[in-house]
């Protein structure tokens, strides 16, 4: 099969696949919310206690963060052998060891903080930011040995990717924050504690966001009204970095790029029905957050390590 003719039938199946996910969910995402989250989403209770649910709401971030964390050491270790010595490498190099530091703590404090919340446990203690930081110089230490075993070929082959990754992973949850505000979909599990549906609105319809105080009393937090889309499944689908990860280093075995393939889909999928079970996001939510971290993904490889040759056999 030619480039043409593939790249066209992917992209008609995406559409298809996609645009009839979002017309049933449009219309159905009340009665999926109330069907996953029965028996895992105690009544009048905010957050769930459901195994499955919590636990993929705790590492449902992680491999993310965890690519974030190695590109970012990848780079640290590129600028320490490939920099002239002196101060601006000594600089950029404290630099890149404090962010891989800071993706470590950010991914061990929303997992301590997903387990006190479910738990009803105290979040905040002087003993979890210690374990966090420790647990974070832990790892950030290990990945940088780890990288610094690399070859010089190895680390400029993926010096590219992993500025690629690292800038596409931002420019995606800026566009889900940027829309979070804005729309001001409340949750179903905001509904669960109100014990009706009357604030339930479709995914399209911006409402805004109501006093943080009144939601803090309520609800106990002020992310009640930020269900569309879903940060999660947005970061879930970072798993498809992989695909790109085997693009930079030349994977042509076709079952290995399927392997990964179906581990980005199968881990997106499995963290959009745990957002929906614990009645923190609606399908829409889950579906259109999980689509644009694909997109960016997608869209990144495609300029980056594939030269628009998918775009260019388009035109031919």
């Amino acid at each position: 099969m030619s480039v043409k003719k593939r790249t066209v039938l992917s992209v008609l199946l995406f559409a298809l696949i996609f645009g009839g996910l979002l017309i049933t969910a449009t219309f159905t995402d009340l009665q999926v919310s109330e069907a996953l989250t029965r028996g895992v989403l105690p009544e009048g209770r905010y957050y769930a206690n459901d195994v499955f649910g919590v636990a993929m709401e705790c590492v449902g971030t992680a491999p993310e963060l965890l690519l974030s964390a190695v590109c970012a050491a990848m780079i640290t270790l590129y600028i320490a052998r490939f920099y002239r010595p002196g101060a601006v490498r000594t600089l950029l190099v404290a630099v890149g060891g404090a962010a891989v530091a800071g993706i470590y703590a950010w991914e061990f404090n929303d997992l301590f903080k997903y387990i006190c919340r479910h738990f009803e446990a105290p979040d905040g203690s002087a003993f979890l930011w210690g374990v966090t930081a420790f647990l974070a110089l832990f790892s950030a230490a290990l990945t940088l040995f780890a990288v610094n075993n690399f070859s010089d070929e190895s680390l400029k082959k993926l010096l590219k990717f992993s500025l690629v990754t690292l800038g596409s992973i931002v420019a995606a949850v800026l566009i889900v924050q940027a829309l979070k505000v804005p729309f001001g979909r409340m949750r179903y599990r905001a509904m669960n504690v109100l014990g009706n549906t009357s604030g339930y609105t479709r995914w399209y319809v911006p409402n805004g966001q109501p006093d943080k105080e009144w939601m803090r009393a309520v609800f106990g937090t002020s992310d009640a009204y930020k269900s569309f889309p879903s940060g999660h499944t947005r970061a879930a689908a970072g798993t498809f970095y992989l695909v790109t990860l085997a693009d930079a280093v030349g994977v042509k075995s076709k079952k290995k790029r399927a392997l990964l393939w179906a581990l980005g889909i199968g881990f997106t999928a499995a963290v959009a029905v745990s957002r929906i079970m614990v009645g923190a996001h609606f399908f829409s939510d889950v579906l259109i957050g999980g689509a644009i971290g694909f997109l960016v993904c997608m869209l990144s490889r495609e300029i980056f390590f594939c030269r628009g040759e998918h775009i260019k056999s388009l035109r031919s």
